[in-house]
């Protein structure tokens, strides 16, 4: 599945770091790719273990990883 996050804040940090930081912050048990626009991110869960599988589940765990003060500026695209 695909969750889209987007840059709202010039001072944010960059796609690049905030990838980084993103998928730092989900389960190591879930496979993540990404692709890097300058201003949007789409992260691709795939995998199993606890909500992988579940759009709700993997939108409410990116949206408490973007809570993280080192991903100010970041938020959630769209409904998944």
């Amino acid at each position: 599945m695909e969750i889209t996050v987007a840059r709202v804040a010039t001072d944010a940090a960059p796609a690049g770091i905030a990838v980084l930081r993103l998928i730092g912050m989900l389960p190591a048990e879930w496979e993540c790719g990404q692709r890097i626009e300058e201003d949007r991110i789409t992260v691709l869960v795939r995998g199993s273990g606890r909500d992988a599988g579940d759009v709700t589940g993997v939108r409410e765990r990116c949206a408490e990883a973007l809570r993280d003060r080192t991903l100010d500026g970041w938020v959630l695209e769209g409904g998944g």
